[in-house]
């Protein structure tokens, strides 16, 4: 249950830091100093955004492949084969 809430968690910052959604995110910050910041420094923080938002993704599906290969490894339900 933990390892699926940091997969979704670092889904959430992959989406939220996704470079192109800095168009939409601008708006939303209109008027507060974080707002100001983003518009006066829009390549530093699309490249800034660009790096946290890699990362976010590779952690997300390192995760997703680590849970993937715990499921098959700990089947529960499975019955061996036998010879």
């Amino acid at each position: 249950m933990k390892e699926n809430a940091k997969k979704i968690g670092w889904g959430f910052l992959a989406l939220l830091s996704c470079p192109c959604h800095l168009v939409l995110i601008l708006p939303l910050l209109a008027g507060t100093t974080l707002g100001v910041y983003f518009a006066v420094h829009q390549t530093a923080v699309s490249v800034i955004l660009g790096i946290v938002f890699v990362i976010s993704l590779v952690m997300m599906f390192k995760r997703a492949s680590k849970q993937a290969k715990t499921d098959e490894s700990h089947d529960c339900c499975s019955v061996p084969e036998r010879k």
